[in-house]
């Protein structure tokens, strides 16, 4: 008889012995062992210090791998840097994609993307975190096909519908508006990663949309 196996959260596994991955999504299938450790511990040195303040030999050590193990897969740290930038802001630009197609209201699309963002938050901190803190630096760095996935383009027509249903206010500036609806979306996020907040995203969900939405219409 097939012994039993544990599954990530404690409980008992089917007996069809599958182990759940607890590979994040910026680890390819195909992707050896040095590399998988190096792109973990260079997300989260980046998030924790900042590119500048990493150094290729705080990575490797954070890896457990050496200098040479990080060179034979990125050039060195800038090509790092972007790798991840581009997977974490395409995983994130698919996030919010899925959350804005259809024809729906305004406030329906709202509360979908709300609702995304905060599994996102709860699920990949780290990676949301980098692509705001870093999106003004590399943004111009990356290919055009990351480009063509643009969030604030998104994000601008969804508050274009909402200033149509008149749910945002229109006396405002729609730029304003933008800027302030993303600052308050990172701000959740750096507040969540600092333990500020004694929850996660997905727990403070309803009162959070409800300020994004008396944000939007004043």
């Amino acid at each position: 008889m097939a012994s039993s196996t544990w599954d990530l959260t404690g409980g008992l596994a089917s007996a069809n012995y599958q182990l759940v991955s607890a590979e994040p999504f910026f680890v390819r299938e195909d992707d050896p062992p040095a590399k998988r450790e190096i792109l973990k511990a260079a997300l989260s040195a980046f998030v924790r210090d900042g590119i500048a303040s990493t150094s290729i030999r705080n990575i490797a050590a954070e890896s457990g791998y050496t200098n040479p193990a990080l060179f034979k897969h990125f050039a060195g740290k800038d090509e790092l840097a972007l790798y991840l930038f581009e997977r974490c802001f395409e995983q994130l630009s698919r996030h919010v994609e899925r959350a804005l197609r259809g024809e729906r209201p305004f406030r329906h699309k709202l509360h979908a993307l709300l609702d995304e963002l905060a599994s996102f938050l709860d699920q990949d901190l780290e990676a949301f975190l980098f692509v705001q803190e870093e999106l003004r630096r590399l943004w111009p760095k990356v290919s055009p096909a990351v480009r063509r996935r643009s969030i604030v383009r998104m994000l601008r027509v969804l508050l274009e519908q909402g200033r149509l249903e008149r749910a945002v206010a229109r006396e405002q500036s729609l730029e304003l508006q933008l800027n302030a609806f993303i600052g308050m979306v990172a701000q959740l996020g750096r507040a969540l990663y600092f333990g500020e907040l004694p929850s996660s995203a997905r727990d403070v969900l309803p009162e959070f949309e409800a300020l994004c939405l008396k944000m939007l219409a004043s």
